[in-house]
């Protein structure tokens, strides 16, 4: 178990993660995604492909200036996938938003404002991060690859 600083027990990450979404509630409302980033200062910018050593990435969160990148192609590709799945549940919300909530995650645990974490653990509390935030009633690691 990873320690949040002298004697600050981190727990489980997902529990984080959730705890961390729920703060962002106005009035219990879950707030458009894409506010939650303007008010955390974080622009969201668009690029048609990702880096050529990561062609599958979708979005990567860049902290100098803080920005979100969305990739389309990858992005696009998923969508479609999703919808050929006809999975109700993930059409439900649109893959950008979720995508960009993920990232939002790790903008916030940028500075290790929650301790350190682990690459697994953070990647874990940013899944649920953006399952609270947004209400899914999927897990974000349950779409599908589409490399």
């Amino acid at each position: 178990m990873n320690r949040g600083g002298p004697g600050r027990e981190i727990g489980d990450p997902a529990a984080l993660g959730r705890r961390v979404a729920r703060r962002f509630f106005k009035m219990g409302e879950r707030p458009p995604v894409r506010a939650v980033a303007e008010e955390l200062g974080v622009r969201i910018v668009e690029e048609e492909t990702p880096p050529a050593t990561q062609p599958n990435l979708r979005a990567e969160y860049r902290p100098s200036p803080p920005c979100i990148v969305l990739y389309r192609d990858p992005l696009d590709r998923l969508a479609a996938a999703v919808h050929a799945l006809q999975r109700f549940d993930m059409l439900a919300c649109h893959v950008d938003d979720v995508h960009i909530a993920h990232e939002l995650f790790h903008h916030l645990q940028h500075d290790g404002r929650f301790g350190p974490l682990r690459p697994e653990e953070e990647e874990e509390a940013a899944h649920a991060f953006a399952q609270e935030l947004l209400g899914l009633q999927f897990h974000p690691a349950e779409y599908p690859e589409t490399g």
